[in-house]
């Protein structure tokens, strides 16, 4: 488990092996490191990376590939900002073609309505009438109750006597 010490033995091991610390930070370094065996073998993981890296740095490197390293990455961190600069543009794009569907698809919805959704006006005063007389019976649950209310005043005889027959 590792101690706050080993968290901060970690965070200066590099600059320790590499003889950049004060001779006090370096001494309390080396003491640590004589008691902790985590941050011993992280010392030993450390140097045997550098030793690898060493032995690269005996491969030759191509003419110009420093340079071109470098241009590509300049050329990458201006595509980053480019990016940066058009994600803004790009949201509002993206606003912009939500709010324009969603007008279109309210005009075309009106204009399907408009065309299908409006009965036109009864011309003649027989069908004003009926169509009066027939609104209510648009829905089959009224219909049923009618029937049924039609029925009893039939058995009842309740409809003859409210209208004085």
């Amino acid at each position: 488990m590792s101690s706050p010490v080993c968290h901060w033995v970690r965070s200066v091991l590099a600059a320790y092996l590499d003889g950049e610390l004060k001779a006090s930070t370096a001494d309390a370094v080396r003491r640590h490191l004589a008691r902790c065996e985590s941050c011993r073998r992280r010392a030993r993981e450390l140097e045997e990376a550098w030793e690898l890296l060493d032995e690269v740095k005996a491969v030759p490197v191509r003419p110009g590939f420093t340079e071109r390293m470098m241009a590509r990455i300049v050329e990458e961190k201006e595509l980053q900002a480019l990016e940066a600069r058009l994600r803004p543009n790009r949201i509002l794009r993206q606003v912009a073609a939500t709010v324009l569907g969603l007008a279109a698809g309210l005009v075309l919805g009106l204009a399907i309505y408009g065309w299908t959704g409006h009965l036109r006006e009864p011309s003649s005063p027989v069908e004003r009438e009926v169509s009066r007389h027939m609104t209510f019976l648009e829905d089959a649950e009224l219909l049923d109750e009618i029937a049924v209310i039609e029925a009893i005043d039939r058995l009842t005889g309740a409809g003859e006597r409210a209208s004085g027959v």
